[in-house]
């Protein structure tokens, strides 16, 4: 049998105490979200219901980030009252090896791994961008990105800014730069960008257009009150293919944090930018790191063995809670830290976000090759 009864006594406890650990850490955040939150009440029409409803939308963001500590801390509140009932003791009489009880271990852990795997890339990518929408709606906010001038994008040989997107993605006051070489020969201003559906996934329709074209002896200005984006690039009846102004899934991942988003939005983002010639190395890192969280359950969980096998029947439950609170801020402190700056020095975006978690790998292998 794959699961026999050892691993799913042993999975059973590991899975409850996190599991439980999990719902007390969300419920936490989610109390401390909402006063944070009251402080928005009033304004526009944001209501105490729409502040209950975004907190509610986003615990599938705070489950996902909080979810490898609780495993660590569940996992030594599990196979820690196993020990101190003399569980792991008994199992070793009766000929059990210590390999055979990590191996239950790992195989909980991979069950783990794919539940957080499926919460991050189906629920909370959903859930957040809902509660994004409700919020800005409610408080009749713009989404105001990249800082006080607005958002710049490149797009084939053009330069674009846009000054406002707006929450159902109508994008305000946008300039068009197009050069030749170092060269302006033309300007575009809109008003107003809407995505133009009915004509191509890639278009947009820009209102109030105010055209400038340069040359060598005059400046032209047109006006007029649309204009399609493939009418500005010149390809609607060329049948070249139509390069994005942006594309909606570039914005809805601008508008939340890369942790909130999905590895496939986070790879489209990523793509879009080296289409463009755009540096994206913080784009990759999120990437890889998105990817490389999941596996850091496992390794949680490997972690909290060496401090379960040394000491079988000493310390309670507070000095195991005392151990996972700590492991647990040291994981993430030192996961931010080391990915960054392995960034910083130039090395690859797939390096620097799976250093961590093979540095956390290699200490819990010696831990429990000396306690074991």
């Amino acid at each position: 049998m794959i699961f026999g009864i050892l691993d799913r006594y042993i999975g059973r406890s590991i899975l409850t105490t996190s599991l439980l650990v999990l719902l007390t850490l969300v419920a936490l955040a989610g109390i401390f979200g909402f006063i944070s939150e009251l402080d928005d009440v009033g304004k526009g029409n944001y209501t105490v219901a729409n502040a209950l409803q975004y907190i509610f939308l986003t615990l599938p963001s705070k489950a996902y980030l909080l979810f490898a500590p609780a495993v660590l801390l569940g996992s030594l509140l599990g196979l820690g009252a196993m020990a101190s009932n003399s569980e792991l003791t008994v199992m070793r009489a009766a000929g059990i090896s210590n390999g055979r009880i990590i191996r239950a271990v790992l195989m909980t852990g991979v069950a783990l791994m794919l539940l957080i795997a499926l919460l991050g890339e189906t629920i909370m990518p959903k859930a957040e961008q809902i509660a994004e929408e409700i919020r800005l709606t409610a408080l009749e906010q713009r989404l105001s990105v990249k800082g006080r001038n607005g958002l710049w994008i490149k797009s084939g040989d053009r330069y674009v800014n846009i000054s406002t997107v707006m929450p159902d993605f109508t994008l305000l006051d946008v300039h068009i730069h197009e050069f030749d070489g170092v060269e302006l020969i033309s300007s575009i201003r809109a008003a107003r960008a809407i995505k133009a559906t009915e004509f191509d996934a890639k278009d947009w329709l820009l209102q109030e257009v105010e055209t400038t074209r340069f040359d060598a002896e005059s400046v032209e200005i047109t006006q007029t009150d649309e204009q399609l984006w493939s009418d500005v690039t010149d390809v609607a009846n060329t049948g070249e293919v139509l390069p994005n102004l942006i594309s909606v899934d570039v914005l809805k991942s601008l508008k939340g944090s890369s942790e909130s988003l999905s590895a496939r939005n986070l790879y489209d983002q990523m793509q879009y930018l080296k289409e463009n010639q755009l540096d994206s190395r913080s784009v990759e890192l999120a990437f890889w790191t998105k990817i490389a969280s999941p596996l850091a359950t496992i390794v949680m969980l490997m972690l909290s063995l060496p401090f379960v096998f040394a000491s079988q029947r000493s310390g309670g439950a507070g000095q195991k809670i005392f151990i996972g609170i700590m492991l647990g801020i040291v994981y993430v402190l030192v996961n931010k830290l080391l990915t960054q700056l392995a960034l910083a020095n130039g090395m690859s975006p797939l390096v620097s976000a799976s250093l961590p978690l093979v540095c956390f790998l290699v200490i819990a292998i010696l831990g429990i090759q000396r306690s074991a």
